[in-house]
């Protein structure tokens, strides 16, 4: 039982540090990327790991393409969430109703 015991908690801190390794490698690309915006493909929303990617979609089908679930996975893993431009600019002449 102590071996279980041992290998058990072994096993949770692997996954912890394993995610923590994850969560930065995708806040450097998120960082790195800022508020890419590709014409024709959109602005970048996030990064996502591909363990998550593959278990949501294993477990729930054809979830990513869902904008709420999408946006409830962001919402709890904000690390994952890229920096996004806050407020669309517009930097063209004033248009003045006549």
């Amino acid at each position: 039982m102590r071996n279980l015991d041992r290998y058990l908690r072994y096993e949770v801190d692997k996954e912890k540090s394993e995610l923590a390794m994850r969560e930065a490698q995708c806040r450097k690309v998120n960082r790195e990327m800022g508020s890419a915006k590709m014409e024709g493909v959109g602005q970048l929303q996030g990064t996502i790991p591909a363990r998550d990617f593959f278990r949501w979609q294993q477990f729930k089908p054809g979830c990513w393409g869902d904008k709420s679930f999408v946006k409830e996975y962001f919402r709890d893993n904000p690390s994952f969430k890229a920096q996004t431009l806050t407020k669309k600019s517009f930097s063209g002449p004033s248009f003045k109703a006549a």
